[in-house]
């Protein structure tokens, strides 16, 4: 008989850190202040996405049970958080909290491509 474990948050939090790192796992690792925190989305019809708005940089993360992560980000309380890709097909994770991508994209570039109409 298995004993059902308590699930792994494979993020940092720390009370009032002064930025939050995000690492990709394979070539960035930003660290972008908490003080340029706009807002973070996290849509109810996409549950493996959340969207952070830090300065000119929206911040994309993808994973899997991401509830706790995105109430760290609401406290304001996320220290670090590092992609694991190789997580996704894992079975060993499924009740874990977990990023498998994290994605950069200049706000400048989001705009253009709404004036676009893409």
């Amino acid at each position: 008989m298995n004993t059902p474990r308590r699930p792994k948050m494979f993020f940092e939090e720390a009370p009032r850190p002064t930025g939050v790192t995000f690492d990709d796992g394979r070539q960035n690792r930003w660290n972008l202040p908490w003080m340029r925190f706009a807002h973070a989305e996290w849509d109810y019809p996409d549950p493996a996405t959340i969207r952070v708005e830090i300065g000119d940089w929206q911040v994309v993360l993808t994973g899997h049970n991401l509830e706790p992560l995105f109430a760290a980000i609401e406290r304001g309380q996320l220290l670090r958080v590092r992609a694991q890709p190789e997580f996704a097909d894992d079975p060993a994770h499924d009740g874990d909290v977990y990023v498998t991508s994290i994605r950069f994209v200049h706000l400048d570039a989001l705009a253009r491509n709404r004036r676009r109409g893409a």
